[in-house]
């Protein structure tokens, strides 16, 4: 059994989105590197929605960002 299969290469391929984040409260959306407020607590970074102030995004920080600069 033989299938044919025929491309069409007069289309552009695709874009490539950034990731964008969603506020689950109020449906803010943004890329990671947006609008939202960046805040560190402990040893943790916090991305906030500048809307509604839901956290978004919780992160543990990388020890290179706990040592400071000498």
């Amino acid at each position: 059994m033989t299938t044919d299969t025929c491309h069409d290469d007069s289309y552009p391929p695709p874009v490539q989105r950034k990731a964008v984040l969603f506020c689950p409260e109020c449906d803010h959306e943004s890329p990671i590197s947006g609008d939202w407020e960046t805040m560190t607590v402990g040893d943790e970074r916090l991305l906030v929605c500048t809307d509604c102030g839901s956290v978004v995004d919780r992160r543990s920080r990388d020890r290179s960002e706990l040592v400071e600069p000498a």
